[in-house]
């Protein structure tokens, strides 16, 4: 399950501080500490969560053999939810009601029976949850990466916070998202380059709804937590312009690397004024609705791509602001001796993906951050503007 067979889809995350280089005992002894172990005894509490050794969702067991691969940690966060549907307690206190109320000679219930009706019912929701009848359990499966401290794992939201919680409880490190924002300061600042990204302002690629002088702000990023997450949606344009225009090749530190739009792409307006475009099928960049959508002050959210890097080929679908990955189909390792030899292969291709990833994405900046952007801006928007058939021209 998890990363070892498979599509797989993750967000990254920086483990923050100081962290072993590689696996250990001790490791899998703090996630033994903090496994999630259901309570046999009193009533639980709604939301229960803790790790898992990621086999199945009763795995409890850590060890070398099981889950250390290739310096990394292959594990599970396990969350437990135990609540009794709304629709079934109200069913409850419905019966319960009328039973009582029958007995009655005026055939209503009294106050003071409803008291007891609500006690009963309280017993009863109280007694099925210590049975576990109404437990749902689910597993978000991680794999830790020891030797670049990066952490995959899809949580969001509500799962993230409990990811970060006790992965501090349980080690002593943050976990910090890596978005296309905080990917940026990762890139930029060790080349004393922090400036530059304090600097980076929305790019008008169309003009706006209110006119030439307005800025896009991009709703979704204003309501996410990296106020630089707009690069990401300017990369994926970048990188769509370049496979329309310029044949997708593209020079970067991991090598040549050939990127193409494939099968699905996400717009939305980045004014808030135009709405959103789903498209899906085989070269969905090449619709007119995509080149229409662009022109109305849309940009990519989201684009599946592949990506040709090094002889390898990758499938994916990638979010521009947080850098999710979805459904990423790995090449095929052939001729593997055994389980554990496929699944280290498995994560050196994902070390590679994500490198080709972040070349990309990194050509991507340095353009971005000198002044020759404003130069190929207007490239950008000569070829929103085009025709469709004179575009890649």
């Amino acid at each position: 399950m998890g990363f070892s067979s498979g599509s797989i889809s993750f967000r990254r995350f920086a483990v923050v501080g100081k962290a072993p280089k590689s696996p250990d005992q001790d490791l899998l002894d703090k996630l033994a500490e903090h496994a999630l172990r259901p309570q046999e005894f009193g009533v639980p509490e709604e939301i229960e969560y803790g790790w898992s050794g990621g086999r199945h969702v009763f795995d409890g067991q850590f060890s070398l053999e099981h889950n250390v691969f290739a310096d990394a940690l292959h594990f599970a966060l396990r969350i437990d939810t135990n609540k009794v549907p709304g629709d079934v307690k109200k069913a409850w206190q419905i019966m319960e009601e009328e039973a009582v109320a029958q007995n009655n000679p005026s055939g209503f219930i009294s106050k003071n029976q409803k008291k007891d009706v609500k006690e009963t019912v309280r017993k009863k929701v109280e007694e099925d949850m210590r049975s576990g009848k109404f437990r749902r359990s689910k597993l978000l499966p991680i794999l830790w990466d020891l030797t670049t401290q990066t952490l995959f794992c899809s949580a969001g939201g509500a799962a993230f916070e409990k990811l970060a919680e006790i992965f501090q409880r349980s080690f002593g490190l943050d976990l910090e998202p890596i978005s296309s924002g905080s990917q940026a300061v990762r890139i930029l600042a060790p080349a004393a380059r922090k400036r530059d990204y304090e600097d980076l302002k929305p790019t008008r690629f169309v003009q706006g709804p209110e006119g030439e002088g307005q800025a896009p702000d991009y709703p979704w990023v204003a309501k996410g937590g990296e106020a630089k997450d707009f690069l990401g949606n300017e990369f994926l344009l970048w990188l769509w312009h370049e496979a329309d225009a310029r044949s997708g090749s593209i020079k970067t530190e991991a090598g040549e690397i050939t990127a193409f739009i494939d099968r699905a792409l996400d717009l939305d307006c980045a004014y808030g004024q135009t709405g959103k475009d789903t498209l899906r099928g085989d070269g969905p960049s090449r619709m007119p609705e995509a080149r229409d959508a662009l022109r109305s002050g849309k940009l990519p959210r989201k684009a599946g791509l592949l990506l040709d890097a090094n002889g390898q080929q990758f499938a994916l679908t990638l979010a521009g602001d947080s850098m999710a990955v979805g459904g990423a189909k790995l090449p095929d390792v052939e001729e593997a001796e055994s389980p554990r030899v496929l699944f280290e292969e498995r994560i050196a291709l994902l070390r590679d993906l994500c490198q080709a990833i972040d070349g990309l994405y990194e050509v991507f900046l340095k353009s971005r951050t000198t002044s020759g952007w404003e130069s190929q801006t207007g490239t950008i928007r000569r070829w929103i503007l085009k025709p469709d058939k004179a575009a890649a021209a």
